[in-house]
């Protein structure tokens, strides 16, 4: 009786021991998910900030083409505005002379006339016009870069739970319990009855 004893006091300290182990492994495992949850967080952050970056980029690319298609248009407007004034203040100045001069006057400067009309007639408006580059975005590398995404990271895990109950000889929690039950029967004290 007294080596059985000793026997199931030993599965009881080994039992303890266990139970130690996996509270510790417990705990060790609440820390080391919490790392790395953060280290998730931390390489998400980072990868947002470099999208953020080239985000920026590429509207920074954008407005620097609006911007100088901004310039070429602003000078192609004030030219043809400057010609179309030219045109009308001619056309004007021509009507005018006709309706307000007399004859003689207008055989005076006919030849400064003449000359003022051939220059505004010479006037090209279409050479002003001068097409703007266009500003379009493509989606180059997204389809990669979705790849990587998807492979970015990985979680390993060890199973210190399951090692610490096979080193102490614990197969399953089937034959621990059966254990545990077995020692209970073992352990109860006769019936009364008898």
């Amino acid at each position: 009786m007294e080596e059985l004893k000793k026997k199931t006091e030993s599965k009881i300290y080994s039992l303890k021991q266990s139970i130690v182990k996996i509270k510790n492994a417990e705990r060790e495992s609440d820390v080391e998910s919490l790392t790395a949850k953060r280290k998730i967080q931390e390489m998400t952050e980072r990868c947002i900030n470099f999208l953020k970056e080239r985000e920026m980029e590429l509207v920074k690319q954008v407005n620097q083409r609006c911007s100088a298609n901004d310039d070429v248009m602003k000078i192609q407007l004030t030219q043809i505005e400057e010609n179309l004034t030219n045109l009308k203040d001619g056309q004007d100045f021509i009507a005018a002379a006709f309706a307000n001069w007399t004859e003689a006057e207008i055989v005076a400067i006919e030849d400064q006339m003449m000359g003022k009309l051939e220059e505004l007639a010479e006037i090209e408006t279409h050479k002003y016009t001068y097409p703007v580059s266009r500003t379009e975005f493509i989606n180059e590398g997204l389809l990669e870069l979705t790849d990587v995404i998807k492979d970015l990271g990985s979680v390993i895990s060890e199973e210190r739970v399951k090692m610490a109950i096979s080193a102490l000889g614990l197969g399953s929690r089937e034959n621990t319990r059966a254990g545990v039950d077995a020692l209970r029967t073992c352990a109860a004290p006769p019936s009364r009855e008898a």
